[in-house]
């Protein structure tokens, strides 16, 4: 405001000044010749015209730009669009004292620099158009300062993707996720594809692509890959909703590719990093269900062809993905993992079903082996409360079994869920063959609960060594009534014992 009211001063003075030009050429050269009176007159003139232009850019900044248009607007007025009406405005005051102070014809001064522009503009065709390719690109907004772009050209190798930080008179700038800056002539600009992740908020989707045997069911792809998508959403970046998906694609060589799609904020991770994270969790999903990315068919197996795949219908398949859970792998010799393997019931699931409910009786557990499940406990309001959700590879019902408790929680499938139910039965008969493994089960599930725990606290690590050892007690009696027959009532007095040390 300050310079605002500064230059409307000088115009004032200055336009005075030219309207008493008389009076002030003869106090000032009175016994001077007429010529210095005449220049005086003719510089007074020229300064009103420059002060006028000076004010209305003042004006303009002060009334338009920084007024209706930053109303209007949602970014701020890029510089460049400022400069060039400036410099507009300026252009005319100079052609109007050429025009009415010097009274000379600016259509012969028009004439003659248009043969010099044309000279000029074929010999710096490049930098006009980038100059008013910048001045498009201001004038209509479609990237401005601050937003999150991806660049698509012929001359780049992939993709650019970064943070545009200005666009200059001849360049634009633009910060790479590496932290980079490229420099992108304006003209370049123009004429590329350019992805503006702003007018989405930042919200875009992205996909990656897996290919998979074609012996792989397009049922169970879809499953363990959707599970993979799912279970990403906890990292940084990726939004739960919208769902991702998973298309079937093409047909190639080496197999069916599967198209997997997902939303992510690109302002909070770069695309990349966004399809690293669910990339990362794709390839944990198939190594839990026994499946691996498919392999080029010009292979030659002088031996029988290695199992590429597992699958749920044989005791071999089943006893190697139970082998690979901590709970059993850590306490159970091979045979009687065998044994489980062989008797254990498989269940599948729909989307949304579920497999327990909170409060209801059980005597079982279940080894997730494909698909994401969602935990839900029952809120102040009655309402069901996410709380977490189990992927495969992960255990769930195990205090039920061991320790007879109700169901603390109810659990249904996000995605279609294929799991391996263990009975009571099924581990009763484990315990009469081998009692001390209850010692070993009690203890790994105490350190699970205690780890648990311990993640959303902050004790001492003696404190959670002693939560474990009470934890493992606790489990101990339960498993001794729930096994009496078996245990018989040692678990509890040793859990006497504990307590009173």
């Amino acid at each position: 405001m300050t310079g605002l009211l500064v230059r409307a001063a000088i115009f004032v003075v200055v336009a005075l000044a030219a309207l008493n030009e008389n009076r002030i050429s003869s106090a000032l050269f009175a016994e001077t010749s007429q010529g210095t009176a005449a220049a005086f007159a003719l510089i007074l003139q020229s300064l009103v015209w420059i002060a006028g232009a000076f004010l209305v850019i003042s004006a303009l900044e002060k009334f338009f730009w920084n007024g209706v248009v930053a109303r209007l607007a949602r970014h701020p007025v890029p510089q460049l669009l400022k400069t060039t009406v400036a410099l507009i405005i300026l252009v005319i005051a100079v052609t109007c004292v050429i025009s009415f102070v010097f009274q000379k014809d600016v259509t012969a001064i028009w004439a003659t620099s248009g043969a010099v522009g044309i000279v000029l503009g074929l010999a710096l065709r490049n930098m006009i158009q980038d100059v008013f390719t910048g001045i498009a690109l201001n004038l209509d907004g479609s990237i401005r300062e601050g937003d999150w772009i991806s660049l698509h050209h012929r001359d780049f190798a992939t993709e650019q993707y970064g943070k545009m930080l200005g666009i200059g008179w001849r360049v634009c700038r633009v910060q790479l996720e590496n932290n980079n800056v490229v420099v992108v002539p304006n003209g370049m600009l123009g004429m590329m594809a350019v992805t503006n992740f702003a007018h989405s908020d930042h919200i875009s989707r992205l996909q990656v692509e897996i290919v998979l045997d074609f012996d792989v069911s397009a049922d169970r792809a879809r499953r363990i890959l959707l599970a993979g998508a799912r279970a990403a959403a906890s990292e940084k970046g990726i939004l739960e909703q919208p769902a991702p998906t998973v298309l079937v694609g093409e047909p190639e060589e080496r197999g069916i590719c599967y198209l997997v799609r997902f939303w992510g904020k690109v302002d909070e991770r770069s695309p990349s990093a966004l399809r690293d994270a669910v990339m990362t969790h794709l390839l944990k999903q198939l190594h839990l269900a026994g499946l691996t990315p498919a392999l080029p068919k010009e292979d030659i197996f002088l031996d029988r062809r290695p199992k590429r795949q597992l699958d749920h219908d044989g005791t071999d398949d089943r006893l190697e993905i139970l082998s690979r859970i901590e709970l059993f792998a850590g306490t159970l010799k091979k045979p009687e993992l065998a044994e489980m393997a062989q008797n254990a019931r498989i269940r599948q699931y729909a989307p949304d079903e579920a497999l327990v409910r909170q409060g209801e009786a059980g005597s079982s557990l279940f080894v997730v082996a494909e698909g994401v499940l969602d935990v839900h406990v029952e809120g102040q309001d009655q309402k069901p409360l996410k709380v977490g959700h189990i992927s495969a590879g992960e255990i769930f019902g195990e205090m039920s079994l061991l320790t007879g408790a109700p169901r603390s929680a109810t659990v249904s499938a996000s995605t279609g869920v294929v799991a391996y139910e263990i009975t009571h039965a099924q581990f009763e008969a484990l315990l009469k063959e081998r009692p001390e493994i209850a010692e070993a089960i009690s203890r790994l599930v105490a350190r699970r609960q205690a780890a648990t725990a311990g993640a959303a606290a902050t004790g001492l690590p003696a404190d959670m060594e002693k939560e474990e050892r009470l934890l493992k007690q606790r489990i101990l009696d339960g498993m001794s009534k729930v096994f009496s027959s078996i245990l018989g009532p040692s678990a509890p007095a040793q859990s006497a014992m504990v307590r009173q040390a």
